[in-house]
């Protein structure tokens, strides 16, 4: 069984700095970083390389914590960190967050290695989509 890779890209209707921001400021995190039907009821986060981040999100079939260390912050182009979760079994995974400003918006890619095999993958596509167009609606005007 090999690692599995999930990729989601989004065109956003917000410049690169902003949509940076919502992936670096707790409170923002708060307001979109969990797929429907769910809610984030906590989010910590130090970015900085080396700072540390936890997010709690609550479903109707109980809790999933997300931990994680940052590893690239690269403002406002690139964000990479660890992602442990109930959800991957607490296997430490990567997060790669890649912002390319196009004009009035960016091009935001969600880069998520190292996953569990299997159906794993089908998954955690539909989860970053549902996120990624979650943050879509929050930046837009």
């Amino acid at each position: 069984m090999t690692d599995a890779v999930v990729r989601v890209t989004r065109s956003l209707k917000a410049d690169a700095e902003d949509v940076f921001d919502a992936w670096t400021n707790a409170d923002r995190l708060q307001q979109w970083l969990c797929p429907d039907p769910g809610i984030v009821a906590e989010a910590t986060c130090d970015p900085v390389v080396g700072g540390r981040y936890r997010i709690v999100k609550i479903f109707e079939s109980g809790a999933d914590t997300v931990t994680g260390e940052y590893l690239i912050v690269d403002r406002p182009h690139l964000l990479v960190f660890t992602w442990a979760a109930d959800s991957t079994h607490g296997r430490t995974t990567r997060v790669t967050v890649t912002l390319r400003p196009e004009g009035a918006t960016t091009e935001m890619t969600i880069t998520h290695e190292q996953l569990p095999g299997g159906d794993f993958r089908e998954r955690a596509t539909v989860i970053w989509s549902s996120i990624a167009d979650k943050l879509a609606a929050l930046l837009t005007p």
